[in-house]
């Protein structure tokens, strides 16, 4: 009878600590992010808070600085995530960690060095402890030049795959040991030890991955480091800024190459949508590693189409949503962004307005307006990118394939070049040999202004503009090479 009432209180237990972690996080709590800069003058900071979250896409904003240098921002979030203060004058990167319903402040000095920055970096406030130890992880990195100049791209990138991943696996044998030594010098938290385990090794994960960008001449089991992310659990998504990009790269290489083998005519069907969709869903829920892995591809799956202005399948596949989205913090967020896409795809001109009034008088009006009187009347696409960005030059071939399938009297193509040097945008602009196209370069203030206005996180960003005017869709999804591209183009042509 005892050992009976023993086994049942420990059910009694164990159901309820699981119905706690199901429920705690159920709702959003605000996150007040506030901060001081020392001897701040006006001109010599300028932050961007940049974050994402599972089920939206990622946030890029500026964050208002008063004359005496401190601000403030908040947020909303569902569970513990990271998130960077971009200080855009030394392209400082100031990575903190928050929970639902955290005060967290930062203070640092203006430096001219992003190293020198970071080293006066000191968080108080919630998740203090945490924050100022993943920051000597971050000042530890760069020291060691293990972030992003790791290598130099530009030669490595030349080397044959065998020789590249040589050198990488070298990158990351410095990673790891770099790890250790903040383990054994700080102890830190728990959760800050997940965090600098997944921050340590981006760029190891992010050189291989870029590398590959436009090869075909890669051996079939190229793509199986991005295998090393698994498994997927709650505890890795306080690093959610690096996992979601390790994540994606997954499901794009392992994930849907595993669904292309089992259903090899799909190329063939992809007029049928309802079964494509109906096929994938299933497939991602039948062949997960863990019901968080499913729900966080699915939610991927639905954000790009929502950066596409695609709601139709999330419309008409509800019930399998929902049924296999249980986790809130998925969910609801997922579903917030098919609500602001819904709405901005039958008032585009409302948000074409907001950006007109937000550049008057600003240093990209003058180029903006003129994009749009001399092309009245004909639909724009709209190329942002900058000499230094690969894949933006990669682009450029499939560009002047897609310019050519169009008439200049009904389609303008506009190129608007973004914090590059001028020389360099002469030279390769000559070298791509655009005939028809018009080309636009952004000093380095219009550039900034550019970014903000028009919520540019990356290059290339693509653009549509209709007849009117009005801003249709924007991103990534454009890129020329993708025939929904020209499909777009036609419909507005057209129209």
């Amino acid at each position: 009878m005892k050992s009976h009432m023993i086994v049942m209180l420990l059910s009694v237990c164990i159901f309820s600590a699981s119905c706690m972690q199901s429920n705690k996080f159920d709702e959003k709590k605000q996150v007040v992010i506030t901060g001081k800069i020392n001897q701040y003058i006006g001109s010599n900071a300028k932050l961007y808070l940049i974050y994402s979250q599972p089920g939206v896409k990622s946030s890029r904003e500026l964050v208002n600085i008063d004359s005496a240098g401190r601000f403030e921002y908040r947020i909303e979030g569902y569970i513990p995530l990271d998130a960077m203060l971009l200080e855009k004058n030394t392209f400082a990167n100031i990575n903190f960690m928050y929970h639902p319903g955290d005060s967290i402040h930062i203070e640092f000095d203006t430096k001219v060095e992003p190293l020198a920055l970071l080293k006066t970096v000191t968080f108080s406030g919630d998740r203090a402890e945490t924050n100022n130890q993943i920051l000597k992880f971050q000042v530890m990195r760069e020291e060691n030049d293990l972030g992003y100049g790791a290598i130099n791209s530009s030669e490595s990138y030349k080397k044959n795959v065998a020789d590249f991943i040589v050198e990488m696996d070298s990158v990351k044998a410095r990673q790891v040991d770099l790890y250790n030594t903040f383990i054994e010098q700080y102890s830190p938290t728990k959760e800050a030890k997940e965090w600098a385990e997944l921050f340590g090794s981006e760029t190891y994960y992010y050189y291989l991955g870029d590398y590959a960008f436009g090869k075909k001449d890669l051996p079939d089991n190229y793509y199986d480091f991005t295998k090393e992310i698994l498994p997927i659990t709650l505890d890795k998504l306080v690093c959610w800024k690096v996992l979601d990009r390790r994540f994606i790269l997954y499901v794009k290489k392992i994930v849907n190459s595993e669904f292309l083998k089992l259903y090899p005519d799909i190329e063939s069907q992809k007029e049928n949508k309802n079964r494509l969709d109906s096929l994938y869903l299933r497939f991602l829920m039948d062949k997960s590693p863990n019901s968080l892995f499913c729900q966080l591809a699915i939610s991927h799956y639905y954000i790009t189409q929502f950066q596409g202005n695609l709601t139709d399948s999330y419309q008409r596949n509800q019930d399998v949503i929902k049924s296999a989205l249980d986790a809130p913090f998925i969910a609801k967020p997922l579903q917030k962004s098919y609500e602001d896409t819904y709405d901005y795809i039958n008032n585009p001109g409302e948000l074409t307005g907001v950006i007109l009034k937000k550049i008057e008088n600003t240093p990209i009006e003058e180029t903006f307006n003129k994009i749009l009187e001399e092309n009245k009347g004909k639909v724009i696409y709209l190329d942002c990118w900058a000499t230094w960005c690969a894949p933006c030059r990669d682009a450029m071939p499939f560009s002047k394939v897609l310019m050519s399938k169009f008439s200049p009297k009904d389609v303008a193509f506009v190129y608007v070049c973004i914090e590059s040097e001028e020389k360099v945008w002469k030279k390769l602009v000559s070298e791509f040999k655009f005939e028809g196209g018009q080309h636009y370069l952004l000093d380095k203030k219009q550039s900034e202004f550019f970014r903000d206005v028009m919520k540019v996180d990356g290059v290339p960003c693509y653009f549509l503009i209709n007849k009117k005017g009005v801003i249709i869709e924007q991103g990534f999804h454009l890129h020329p090479e993708e025939k929904l591209t020209e499909e777009k183009i036609t419909k507005l042509k057209n129209e």
